[in-house]
Formats: C-alpha cells, structure tokens, sequence
C-alpha cells in the first residue's frame, strides 16, 4: 500500500485509473453520440425555418461558403493554417457584422443557441453522476458496474444534479464565452495570430477555476446522500478549499493536454478527434474530484486490481490543520471575551472605589457638622 506525494496525485492517479477503465471511455462516447444526434435533430427542426428567412434579407450564407472553402484549403494542402485562420477570422466578423444588422434575427439566434448548449449540457450531465458512483465504486472496492444500469438505477438523482448544475454553470459558461469572443476579436485585429496563446491561457485558467469550484460536489452528493443538491454544494466547498492547490493544477493541467491534443489531431483525424477526446477528459474530471475528495479526507482508494493508494497522512494534516484553524479562533474568542471580563471587572472596581471614597466623604462630614455643633451651643451658654 504505498503513500504517493501530494504534488498532482490527483491528475497522475485519475490518468492511472482512465488506462486501467478504458471500457468506460467507450461508453462514454457512445452516449456523447447520443447527446449530439438528439441536440442536432431538434436544432434542426428549429433552425432551418429561422435559416431560410436569415438567407432572404442577409448575405449570411455567402460568407458561410467562403468559410467552408477556406477549411477545404488546408485540407486539400493549398492553403496555410495562418492564412486560412486570417481568412475565416474575416468571414466570421462578417457574419457576425451581418446577423448584428437585424436585430429580431440575432436575438433569435442567440436564444436557439443557449436553448441548444443548455439542452445538450443536461443530457449529457445525466452521466455525471452515473460515472462518479461508477469510479467511486472501482476506487472504494474495485467493484464495477455497468455504465447504462447504473444511469438508469439513479436516474433520479442523475437529473436533479443534471438540472442543478445546470443553473450555475451555465451563467459562467456564457460569462465565459462571452470574455474568450472579447479576446479573440477584440485583440486579433491588433495583435493577429499572437492572440491564440493569449487566449489558450485565459482559457485553461477560467475552465480549471470553473471545474475546481464544483470539484466537490459529486463526492459529497455520493457520500450524504440524504443532503438535498445545492446544499451539498455549499457544503463541498469546505472540502475544496482545504485542496484548491491541487484540484487547481490538476485541471489546469488536464485541459491544457486536452487543448495539445484536440489541436495536433483535429486536422490528421478529420475533426474526430474533438469528439474521441471528451469521453476521456470527462473520466479524468470525475476521478479527479474522488482523487481528491479521497485525499482530504484520508481515505485509501484503488486504482486497479493490485494497487492500493494510501492518502491517511495528507488527510491527517488536513484535519489538523482544520482543527487548528478551529482553534485558533477559539482562542481568539476567548482572549476577546476575557478582555471583556477584565474591562467590566476593572470598571466594577472602579465603582466600589468611588463608593467607599463617597461614603468616607460623607461620614467625615457628618463627623465635622457634629463636632462644630456642640462647640457652638458652648459659645451660645457664654453668651447667656
């Protein structure tokens, strides 16, 4: 049972147990090709009506022949990638410039294309859960389960989380999307093709930012089960914060190989690539959030059959850094509350000072009144 180092354990164990679970990257992808065929049948019977009356008053489909010619030019070997990429940046600012001249079509459009992404991002959430117990299950006793019974045991569970995600995610993927548009259009008529590395930096770091912030939710959904959804999300945090260094680098380096990847063979593979990759990131991403639920709280976990992970030092440290925490903030508690005490009591005794010199005061002065009143009846009796 041997004790791995604390640096990326999450990204080098999660890409362990992807080699040794391949089958379910195959299943993965079959239901990618599901989600897809679905999304693409209803855009379809939504967006073709809208196309026709978009090709009437704009010259929309003229550009968007240009752009396929363009692709067909590296293809074919007659154009380069840095004059095919200037090329289709130009006719992608057209296209944009024409739909931005009516308005009533753009907001249509624009409509139609989150109803899209939010459709298909909720059918294909539906595995999320499935696949988490499934991992979770290999990782706590290397029992595994099928890809489509598990889906269908937790359906219900899989479509809460599917619809809850969905409501925070997709805000930030189009605050997302609207910064990388920025970037790319804003700085490309400047900068040209030095705006990509911008971009791809910017990038992996907004989508490990976004993935570290739901790391924990899954894990903490799978292990509480009586929680409702979101409260497990906020509950998960805990978890994450204790671990955002190493849930940080771990996405980070996650997608930055996934951006190396779908780049080198997009072009080799005819595009297949970009569909192939997903079912393999999307395995590393949910053993990634175990990994390091499993870290922080010092569970010892499987990665195959003969290999067994010991996390129980990380996850003691952890806990003691916690309680320390806790602590800490007793302490301060107490010493602010001890104060407090020290100042009442000081102003009580100051207090009882003052009453003992007011009442001294006024005994010597009852003393004084009382032996000046004897010597004046004496002065009174002479007198008589």
């Amino acid at each position: 049972m041997p004790f791995v180092s604390e640096r990326n354990m999450e990204f080098k164990y999660s890409l362990s147990m992807l080699f040794s679970n391949m089958g379910y990257a195959v299943k993965i992808f079959l239901w990618i090709l599901i989600c897809l065929l679905i999304t693409v049948a209803i855009g379809a019977a939504i967006v073709l009506p809208v196309w026709d009356a978009i090709s009437a008053v704009t010259d929309v489909s003229t550009h968007i022949n240009a752009l396929e010619e363009c692709i067909k030019s590296v293809w074919d070997g007659t154009n380069s990638m840095r004059a095919a990429f200037t090329q289709g940046m130009s006719e992608v600012q057209h296209i944009f410039a024409d739909l931005g001249s009516n308005a009533g079509i753009a907001t249509g459009l624009a409509f139609i294309g989150v109803f899209l992404y939010a459709f298909y991002c909720f059918l294909f959430g539906l595995s999320y859960y499935a696949l988490a117990d499934i991992i979770n299950n290999i990782m706590a006793s290397n029992l595994k389960f099928g890809f489509a019974s598990n889906l269908a045991l937790n359906f219900k569970k899989c479509v809460k989380y599917s619809l809850c995600r969905l409501v925070i995610a997709l805000p930030i993927d189009l605050i997302f999307f609207m910064i990388m548009a920025c970037i790319i259009f804003g700085l490309f008529r400047f900068i040209g093709l030095f705006v990509l590395p911008i971009a791809l930096v910017v990038g992996v770091v907004i989508c490990s930012l976004r993935a570290t912030l739901f790391a924990g939710w899954l894990p903490r959904l799978l292990f509480h089960p009586e929680e409702r959804v979101f409260t497990a999300f906020t509950r998960s945090l805990t978890y994450v914060k204790s671990n955002v260094s190493g849930l940080f680098k771990s996405y980070a380096i996650t997608f930055s190989f996934v951006y190396l990847f779908s780049t080198t063979f997009a072009i080799p593979t005819g595009g297949l690539m970009s569909i192939v990759l997903p079912s393999l990131y999307y395995f590393i991403l949910r053993a990634i959030e175990l990994i390091g639920y499993y870290k922080t709280k010092g569970y010892s976990f499987y990665t195959d059959a003969t290999t067994v992970i010991n996390t129980v030092e990380f996850g003691y440290r952890a806990e003691q850094q916690d309680k320390d925490g806790e602590n800490f903030d007793e302490s301060i508690e107490n010493a602010v509350e001890v104060e407090n005490n020290d100042g009442d009591t000081a102003q009580e005794s100051v207090a009882d000072v003052e009453s003992v010199y007011t009442d001294t005061d006024e005994e010597s002065a009852t003393q004084g009144i009382d032996e000046v009143s004897p010597a004046n009846n004496q002065d009174g009796n002479l007198d008589e």
